[in-house]
């Protein structure tokens, strides 16, 4: 290394160094190589393999960790001769950090080699770095994990030099209820529990993980302990003694400001509910099974609810001592669900409960309730959705020797992302109920295996008497068909007509074979002749006329159920949309079209093979009541493969729809992303994924068509062995003298056109499997609620808006009450005309924020106002016409660029869209193109860049001159040029008007009036950008990391 007096003086403060002899410590130092950071530049990254050892010489470094959601938790601030690396060297291991330039850095590096050098000429080295190990991974866990991160570093080094390290075993108590003032403790590694006791009932008021303390309640108040504290497993645990507790009190107003903090929030009159964590066999989660069940019932069961109808917790499912209470009756038949798509396991699986207890309780209404994502429903939303609708459920973590006992049916997670339903066991095997495979047995072995212990478990309620029941209905379909009966009508006598006149075609067989052939009558035969040639010639209309009819009804029905179903999914939240597959819906809408066939084409076809099948049984028996009664007792035959058909092909036929929505979904996303793809050089990979997915679906077809093949082998296998039985015996009557030679060909030749009406009605049974499959997944569409329901009538209409807005408690989940606040507590007044700011770390909730502003999304808590009325009493189809919105993803409809910034008008106004277009700077680009504004863009159009794209975008969000703009990084993909043209031109259009700005460029954001600073969720500033510079707070920090102070 080229030796500087900088370097030497660092490397002579480095206590790595002080245990070397002085001509080692002089080789080593020469080991050292400088090297430089450029700002923001990464110095290791966390997870990488350890390399080498750093010090700073100068500029500073930020150590960072990622936590469990992906944000940055700052651990520590690194100066000019600090040193880092050498622990990851020591233990061999991986970076367990990342550390980043915050300023340009100049450092020296040793590379491990040299390090190991080190070890090797000092043995008293590694006991040093050993120790600093443990005091370092000791701060890094404050700062990460604990409550005590916000401490300042001198409070938080005498929190760290006075611990000691205590190991707990499980199921040791830690701390006594009624014991005399102790140590406090932190939960370093392990889970706990507190609890008090109650006339020898327990009462669980919290649960302990890591980084939790506890203790502290006593030795703050000089009281005795007021609770219990147990290890639920071997637990690291550290103490800090009451001498040193009272100490950092008394030192350290921080320190006694988190203590009051937490002490305030404890509530010991409140019952913890369960982690899923905690949830053992012998210790079942706790779970409301009704909003009325409080504290005193879970405590004490046996008393609970039993004069108000109430159903006690924990009853249903365990002894007092925790172990599981099952019902002596076995199941024998259960009810299977099937999912309409992947995500609808957990929702189809709580179905069949419902189903399995008495109420056929719809598969829409339970995704409502599980509040069911594209990513599946979680256990916790499953016991939810059950107790609203009335079952007692609870949450548990059950071990495999626990199955035999458990209650059934119950709920089980199966394979790491997929819910099935556990309704049977034995000794030796189980039975499930697979909302996607059907009614399935399997070995102990097999099922244990493959079952992760997580488990919701049920009980019948009185109130689960009144769950509301809906099954899949075609009755929406009436109206649209109801103005047709009489073409339908119509169309069905002619089919009756074109069935009696091929009736005759067997009578006139009988009178040519005994009359015309026996007794040589060729008058007779051109008589029979020219009446059979007049029947097929009124057939041949009756037939024309009657399809002409049904063609003239389905291209009618198609335009109207097709509008309808366009209109109910447009009318619907944009939740559903959310929470369900582009392919998924794709195929809903597809399978409109043969449900509608299904019920047109295949009812009049139906009726008429009955009244074909109906005459040809009459015939039959005015020739020959045996052979005929031979014919009914085929008739058994038929009906089993139409049962062979429900219970075989219904479920192929789901599981084939739910397939190809998946592969739908691919291909879309495969075209959506193909830049991507081909950026990545990932055709082939990508390739071999959908070909995987293909296989898959084909392997569902390939089984889908042997069933059908060996339905319709069954189907002809039959027929022909009923024509086979009808000569035999028809032909030992003709010896008989019982029957006339034309007659038994004339019967056989009924015979065949009996046989046709009942394969096309055996056909017609499959079809209806199939329609079945896509009636559900319609009923899907319709039994949703549609936004602001269907009565809008109550609703505010929104002509004109001022602009004033007020956030109140405003808070924002995805999913249910269980689920983390996106969004929480915000209250904000933002007069008339002013401009806010939205600023805040990626994840913060600035997009979700502006989508409730703009009734997207409803606010799950609080309420928002618009010149001080609620949102929720207004329209919010005319409140959006007065909010211009530029998403942070722009799409561009297939059409011209003139109806895309005008969208929404019949026929764009020219003037209006030109000046949009020069507001958003896109005017000359658009000005430049063969067509100009007639150019088309969109998928079928031409491909303009991000910029542009964005630019067309604002102009279309001024177009209508509203009141209220709402920008959602509306520059992020302009030039520093267009941005500046923009902004000015916007900031004469926003003069009155109230806008919401997201940005993260500092010019964006610096003169809006107010400027609200988000972190996860939460409103944590706001004020003007001067203020919140002299605050210091986060809004500095931001503003600092941008423009590199």
């Amino acid at each position: 290394m080229a030796r500087d007096a900088v370097a030497d003086a660092a490397l002579g403060k480095l206590p790595l160094l002080e245990f070397l002899p002085a001509k080692v410590r002089e080789q080593v130092a020469r080991r050292f190589v400088r090297v430089s950071f450029t700002f923001g530049a990464v110095i290791v990254r966390e997870g990488d393999p350890a390399d080498a050892l750093y010090v700073l010489l100068s500029g500073r470094a930020r150590v960072i960790k990622r936590g469990d959601t992906g944000e940055e938790v700052p651990l520590n601030i690194l100066r000019a001769g600090d040193a880092f690396g050498e622990m990851a060297l020591l233990e061999h291991s991986t970076r367990m950090a990342t550390v980043r330039a915050s300023s340009d850095v100049e450092a020296l590096r040793l590379d491990r080699a040299a390090f190991e050098e080190l070890l090797v000429a000092a043995p008293d080295l590694k006991v040093y770095l050993e120790l600093q190990a443990s005091h370092r991974r000791l701060h890094n866990f404050f700062r990460y994990y604990t409550a005590f991160s916000r401490l300042p570093v001198d409070a938080l080094a005498a929190l760290l030099s006075d611990l000691e390290s205590e190991m707990v075993e499980p199921g040791q108590a830690v701390i006594r209820q009624g014991d005399p003032a102790g140590p406090m403790y932190v939960v370093e590694e392990g889970r706990l529990r507190v609890y008090v006791e109650d006339d020898g009932q327990r009462r669980y008021l919290r649960y302990l993980r890591r980084g939790d303390f506890f203790g502290e309640l006593s030795l703050f108040k000089g009281e005795p302990r007021t609770s219990t504290v147990e290890s639920v497993d071997r637990c690291r645990l550290l103490r800090l003694t009451g001498a040193t507790f009272n100490s950092l009190v008394e030192r350290y107003p921080e320190f006694r400001a988190q203590l009051e903090e937490r002490i305030a929030q404890y509530d010991y009159r409140a019952v913890a509910r369960v982690p899923l964590d905690f949830a053992e066999e012998t210790l079942p989660a706790e779970l409301r099974v009704r909003d009325k069940v409080g504290p005193s019932q879970v405590e004490a069961p046996e008393e609970a609810g039993e004069e108000e109808g109430e159903v006690e917790s924990a009853a249903p499912f365990a002894t007092p001592e925790g172990r599981f209470v099952k019902s002596g009756r076995r199941i024998r038949r259960f009810p299977h669900v099937r999912q309409l798509d992947a995500m609808d396991c957990g929702a189809a699986a709580l179905a069949m409960v419902c189903r399995h207890y008495g109420r056929a309780v719809s598969l829409a209404r339970i995704r409502q309730l599980c509040f069911t994502s594209t990513d599946g429903t979680s256990l916790r939303a499953l016991c939810r959705a059950a107790t609203e609708l009335g079952l007692a459920a609870r949450p548990v973590k059950a071990s495999p020797r626990n199955v035999p006992q458990m209650p059934l049916p119950a709920i089980v997670h199966w394979e790491g992302n997929h819910w099935v339903v556990l309704y049977d066991v034995t000794d030796t095997h189980v039975r499930i109920a697979d909302p996607a495979l059907g009614l399935r047995k399997l070995t102990r072995a097999d099922f244990e295996r493959r079952w992760s212990g997580y488990t919701a478990l049920f009980d019948y309620t009185d109130a689960f008497a009144q769950a509301p029941v809906e099954a899949p209905s075609a009755a929406w379909l009436w109206p649209f068909v109801k103005p047709f009966r009489s073409v339908i009508t119509r169309a069905f006598g002619l089919a009756v007509v074109a069935s009696a006149l091929a009736m005759l075609l067997p009578v006139f067989t009988q009178l040519i074979v005994d009359r015309v052939l026996v007794e040589q009558d060729l008058g007779l035969l051109n008589i029979l002749v020219l009446a059979m040639l007049t029947a097929l010639a009124f057939m041949t209309i009756s037939t024309v006329v009657q399809r002409y009819l049904l063609s003239f009804i389905a291209v009618r029905i198609d335009a109207a159920t097709l509008d309808y179903l366009t209109r109910r999914l447009l009318a619907l939240p944009m939740t559903y949309f959310t929470s369900r597959r582009t392919g998924d819906i794709q195929r809903r809408l597809s399978g409109l079209r043969q449900v509608r066939e299904f019920a047109v084409h295949s009812a009049v076809g139906g009726l008429t093979a009955i009244v074909q099948l109906g005459a040809a049984l009459v015939l039959m028996l005015a020739y020959s009541p045996l052979l005929a009664g031979v014919f009914l007792i085929t008739s058994p035959l038929y009906l089993g493969l139409m049962r062979f058909s429900s219970q075989r092909l219904r479920p192929i036929f789901d599981d084939l729809e739910e397939g190809f929505g998946r592969y739908a979904s691919h291909q879309i996303d495969a075209i959506k992303g193909i830049e991507t793809v081909k950026a990545m050089g990932a055709e082939v990979a990508f390739r071999e994924r959908m070909l995987e997915e293909f296989h898959r679906i084909a392997r569902r077809q390939f089984k889908a068509d042997f069933t059908v093949m060996v339905y319709e082998g069954s189907v002809g296998m039959v027929t022909f062995l009923t024509s086979t039985l009808f000569l035999w015996i028809g032909a030992r009557q003709v010896i008989d003298g019982q029957l006339t030679i034309g007659a038994l060909v004339a019967f056989n030749a009924l015979v065949a056109m009996a046989n046709a009406p009942i394969t096309t009605l055996l056909s017609l049974w499959d079809n209806f499997q199939l329609a079945t499959v896509l009636l559900g997944r319609l009923d899907d569409v319709f039994q949703q609620q549609p936004e602001q329901g269907a009565d809008r009538a109550h609703l505010i209409p929104v002509r004109t808006l001022e602009g004033t807005i007020s956030l109140r408690n405003v808070g924002f989940r995805y999913g249910g009450p269980e689920a983390p606040p996106i969004l929480e507590n915000l209250t904000v007044e933002v007069p008339a005309g002013r401009m806010v700011a939205i600023v805040g770390r990626s994840g913060s909730g600035k997009t979700t924020l502006v989508k409730c502003l703009a009734g997207l999304l409803e606010p799950t808590e609080g309420t928002i106002l618009y010149d001080s009325v609620d949102l929720r009493t207004l329209n919010f189809r005319d409140l959006r016409r007065q909010i211009g919105f530029v998403l942070q993803e722009n799409h561009l409809f297939d059409d011209t660029i003139a109806r895309n910034i005008a969208f929404g008008e019949g026929e764009p106004d020219m003037d209006r869209v030109i000046w949009a277009s020069r507001v958003a700077n896109a005017h000359e680009f658009v000005e430049r193109l063969p067509l100009g504004y007639d150019t088309k863009v969109g998928e079928s159009g031409l491909a303009i860049s991000g910029g542009q794209r964005q630019r067309i975008a604002i102009a279309r969000a001024v177009f209508h001159q509203p009141p209220v703009l709402i920008m959602d990084e509306a520059t992020s993909s302009l030039d520093t040029e267009s941005e500046r043209a923009v902004k000015e031109n916007i900031d004469r259009l926003l003069e009155g008007r109230t806008s919401f700005v997201i940005a993260h460029r500092l010019s964006t954001v610096r003169d809006a009036d107010l400027i609200l600073v988000l972190e996860r969720g939460r409103l944590v500033e706001q004020g003007s950008h001067d203020d919140l510079m002299k605050r210091q707070g986060l809004y500095f920090y931001l503003v600092s990391q941008q423009l590199g102070l």
